[in-house]
């Protein structure tokens, strides 16, 4: 995304609906240095300014005059592969949603304005950046075991993004790993999650915690069996995936400043998967991360500024890469990257980011975790969606 020292974005937006075209094209928003914004009403259209010049950025809605959007999606991704796509769709295209997964990196519901639909990009940009640099791709690609290769675990990875998903279809696959199950029964039945302790059945678990919590937690588990670690670090191992359910534990908790139920169940099952590449980085580097994680406490410094100093990315970032590399929902690739500088992607009210920001820091605060310093809270941001900077020690 450069030319001559300069970085430029170059977005090409196609949609039959030439107001929203010019809406696009004219907002000031798109209009900054180092943004190129070009249009197509067709796929023909499309082809040909693709052929002229590159596209980092796709936005391809409906309406084309040559072909559904879908078929735009497809001949996107495979004349540039390495590029964003979003889908933009309406009401009546709620019914194309699945066929989008593996096409898009995130999908808009119009009508959206201008500066809304920018911001989704950015987004989504800055942190395709990140996680897309060659330390965090050497990790995650020398962790082999982590390259899918068992069909449940394949099969529970499509769920993620698929809006057509059965809860029966998600039991169905669950069942088929048995240690999963057992963790996801032991969650469900704490005192915690308010049941009286009977829960016995996945089905059962999904009815309460939802498929979006049950989905993560399993995934975590599965990754975390199949990652070969060396004698001595699956207690560190425990450590990490026992402070990712605490954290979902206070996500949960923050509804209380929060309204939006959906977001804060978002929040909950997202957590379970927030420092998966811990994992990894102690499947790679094994007794070095250890040790690196060691001087954490001793210089009370957090551990992903630790890992910058050491590996040039963090685990955050290798998280990042990893989910995308699964094809999970792009607002957990997000969170997860971002979720120790939320302000880099933050919105002006809470968002998946921000708030595992704070639940993440609230476990920290409350629970703990003796073998890793925690993360710092941005009291800016706290102070600026209405948070007391000792929010973490105000929970009921």
């Amino acid at each position: 995304m450069s030319t001559a020292g300069k970085k430029i974005v170059s977005v090409l937006v196609v949609d039959g609906d030439r107001p929203f075209l010019e809406a696009v094209r004219a907002d000031p928003s798109f209009n900054l240095p180092g943004w190129v914004v070009r249009v197509a009403t067709s796929r023909e259209e499309m082809v040909r300014a693709i052929g002229e010049a590159r596209a980092d950025i796709f936005v391809i809605g409906g309406g084309l005059s040559d072909c559904g959007p879908i078929e735009a999606l497809q001949k996107s991704k495979e004349l540039s592969p390495n590029s964003l796509r979003f889908f933009v769709y309406t009401e009546a295209e709620k019914d194309l949603l699945g066929k989008t997964v593996g096409l898009t990196h995130r999908r808009v519901e119009k009508p959206v304005t201008p500066a809304a639909l920018n911001l989704a990009v950015r987004q989504v940009l800055v942190t395709h950046l990140r996680i897309r640099k060659p330390e965090v791709a050497g990790i995650v690609r020398d962790t082999k075991e982590l390259h899918v290769n068992t069909q449940p675990m394949q099969e529970l990875l499509k769920t993620a993004d698929n809006p057509e998903c059965e809860l029966e279809d998600l039991a169905r696959i669950i069942r088929q790993h048995p240690t999963a199950v057992a963790t996801i029964l032991q969650v469900v039945n704490t005192a915690f999650y308010g049941t009286p302790g009977d829960v016995e059945t996945i089905e059962e678990a999904l009815q309460i915690l939802g498929m979006d919590f049950v989905r993560n937690l399993a995934i975590t588990e599965l990754a975390k069996k199949q990652l070969r670690l060396r004698p001595g670090l699956h207690e560190l191992a425990n450590s990490i995936l026992q402070h990712s359910i605490e954290t979902s534990q206070y996500g949960l908790r923050m509804r209380q400043y929060v309204k939006n139920l959906r977001l804060i169940q978002q929040i909950s099952s997202i957590a379970l998967l927030h420092d998966l590449g811990k994992l990894v980085l102690l499947a790679a580097k094994g007794n070095d991360y250890a040790d690196l994680m060691g001087q954490s406490v001793d210089s009370n410094t957090p551990c992903w500024k630790l890992e910058r100093e050491a590996y040039k990315c963090d685990h955050a970032a290798v998280g990042g890469f990893l989910f995308a590399m699964w094809g999970l929902p792009e607002v957990i690739v997000r969170a997860v990257t971002w979720h120790h500088q939320p302000e880099k992607v933050g919105e002006k009210d809470f968002c998946a980011t921000s708030l595992l920001h704070f639940a993440n820091y609230a476990a920290h605060s409350n629970q703990g975790v003796s073998c890793y310093c925690g993360d710092r809270l941005n009291e800016d941001l706290a102070v600026r969606l209405g948070l007391s900077p000792d929010f973490a020690y105000d929970f009921e």
